[in-house]
């Protein structure tokens, strides 16, 4: 059933997204062509489209990630989706799925149309070719290289969640009011950021004052073993996050359901 929900999901979103990450990157191609052919003036204007294309589809990233969420399950269309045979957490996790499937992909897209402008008199060949010469001048042994790798793509994976995830949450507990539920969203998402940064403070000074680093022989571990430790510690405070947004979503929607 989850794979019915996102499947659905991204048919509702992909008419709106794709036809935006192609407008860029033609219009990003367009752009590097006229710089070539120093064309002056279609290419200011072409750059100030893209620049006007690349906020929109950031902004309207986020405007769908909210809108889809409240509109699906705690508007209207909540009365539907919760009469039918789906659990919390399979309304959950395809709007979470999704929405960071479609959070990562404008990242890259803006990313990659950015460098089609900027990059001038640079091949693919070139490109490719430093890529190789940096594999082959690597000072760290490739299983080290790999762990970084895959640690990387967890840790930008838990961010990703835990920010959605913050955001169903806030919307959620807007459920907890009757009006002015866009407000209490803004207020609730202040709140928490702001408690969450204090805490962050909080722990810090502690852990420094009672010295916790003693526990870990920080002095005695080596530049991977060290870093090793600081990834571990990202990846299980965005996992906790994770988890505690996640069953404050999951809580607001099966026990204290208030629709609009």
């Amino acid at each position: 059933m989850l794979g019915k929900l996102m499947k659905y999901e991204f048919m509702a979103t992909g008419r709106i997204f794709l036809p935006l990450f192609a407008a860029l990157l033609v219009l990003s191609i367009i752009n590097r062509l006229f710089q070539n052919l120093s064309i002056s003036a279609p290419a200011v204007i072409g750059i100030i489209l893209s620049v006007v294309l690349i906020v929109g589809i950031l902004v309207l990233t986020l405007i769908i990630t909210l809108q889809r969420f409240r509109n699906n399950l705690l508007a209207n269309e909540g009365y539907l989706m919760m009469t039918l045979p789906l659990s919390p957490d399979s309304l959950i996790l395809s709007k979470l799925f999704v929405a960071s499937v479609w959070n990562v992909a404008s990242f890259i897209v803006v990313v990659v149309s950015i460098l089609i402008m900027a990059m001038s008199g640079i091949s693919l060949s070139e490109i490719l070719e430093q890529i190789g010469i940096f594999f082959e001048q690597r000072t760290l042994p490739a299983p080290q290289i790999f762990a970084y790798v895959v640690e990387a793509v967890v840790l930008i994976a838990l961010s990703v969640f835990s920010g959605i995830l913050l955001l169903y949450a806030c919307m959620a507990l807007s459920m907890l009011v009757n009006k002015r539920r866009g407000l209490f969203t803004f207020g609730a998402y202040v709140v928490i950021t702001t408690a969450m940064q204090t805490l962050f403070a909080v722990l810090v000074a502690i852990g420094v004052a009672v010295r916790v680093y003693d526990l870990f022989n920080i002095e005695l571990m080596s530049g991977f073993g060290l870093s090793q430790l600081i990834i571990l510690l990202l990846i299980v405070a965005e996992a906790a996050l994770c988890v505690v947004f996640y069953y404050v979503t999951r809580h607001m929607l099966k026990n204290k359901l208030n629709l609009q």
